[in-house]
């Protein structure tokens, strides 16, 4: 069932910004609140390793979300709700967990959904994973600017990415936009990427392609992310806004850093939420995400019109 959400923080702040009549609605299935929305008028923004504030260098701007990564209670359950309301085409599935994307098939924007831990653990998206163009090119000098930056748990994510900490310790993935050794689980086979390790493996995920049922077409089609929303503890909102901004080349479009602070940070077709979290502690957490759908209003008359 879909329910009609409330409005969440800095939805005034994107209609102003051109996305208009905006309807929300929430599907609960252990991972937050979802919602859609009217596309509007995107830019994309330069690559390439450019000089930012104080001399220090960027990161070329993420095109893209590669993934986020959500673990949930069923994962079956929630990739066919991806699949069959959304329209996201299935990548990889070994059975247990799986790889979902949507968008430009070029640089899609993507889910992972895995099992919980452990069946008391809560829901989540354990992090983000932005997709860099030309990434090998840069590979070396992401790097040294994570260093530079004083980043913790820096490390390998296969030979296409990297993994790291953001300012609050929120955890990302730098990676190559799209790449078939990019994939759950990926990262200990994939070390190098053009490799049997990393092939067997690959192909694991692919065996159960054709035995899950694909999207009917009587669903939404998701384009690409709307927002999606970090809460930041309280003492961290300036470092994260300043680290999203000045290494990774994000453009802020709206911000606010006074009472309640909240920003919004665009990528590619992509914008990062970032808002003071309401719970005490010092650990980052994502609150929500939001896809904008293509030809929202004509499909939500007919579907809510059908109720």
């Amino acid at each position: 069932m879909i329910n009609k959400a409330p409005d969440q923080p800095g939805d005034r702040a994107l209609r102003n910004l051109g996305m208009i009549d905006r309807r929300k609605f929430a599907q609960r299935l252990g991972i937050g609140s979802l919602s859609a929305l009217l596309p509007a008028s995107l830019g994309t923004f330069a690559s390439g390793l450019a000089e930012g504030p104080a001399g220090r260098r960027q990161f070329p701007t993420p095109t893209n979300i590669n993934h986020l990564s959500c673990t949930v209670a069923d994962y079956a359950r929630s990739r066919d709700f991806y699949m069959g309301l959304f329209g996201m085409r299935l990548t990889w599935d070994d059975g247990r967990q799986c790889a979902l994307e949507f968008g430009n098939p070029a640089a899609p924007n993507g889910i992972y959904i895995r099992p919980l831990s452990k069946s008391t653990d809560k829901p989540d998206v354990g992090h983000i994973a932005f997709g860099i163009p030309d990434f090998m090119k840069y590979k070396a000098a992401i790097k040294r600017e994570m260093d530079r930056y004083h980043l913790t748990g820096i490390r390998t994510d296969g030979e296409v990415g990297w993994t790291c900490n953001d300012p609050t310790g929120y955890m990302l993935n730098i990676l190559i936009e799209r790449d078939k050794s990019v994939f759950p689980g990926a990262a200990a086979p994939c070390e190098i990427a053009v490799s049997d390790k990393c092939e067997q493996a690959y192909e694991v995920g692919k065996k159960n392609i054709n035995a899950t049922a694909k999207p009917n077409g009587s669903g939404f089609k998701a384009l690409y992310f709307s927002h999606v929303t970090i809460n930041v503890p309280e003492g961290h909102f300036t470092s994260e806004i300043d680290f999203y901004r000045d290494v990774m080349g994000m453009k802020v479009i709206y911000e606010n850093r006074t009472d309640n602070p909240e920003a919004f940070l665009r990528f590619g077709q992509n914008t990062l939420h970032l808002q003071k979290s309401a719970k005490t502690g010092d650990k980052a957490y994502c609150n929500h995400f939001a896809f904008v759908i293509e030809s929202w209003h004509g499909l939500s008359r007919i579907r809510m019109a059908s109720k």
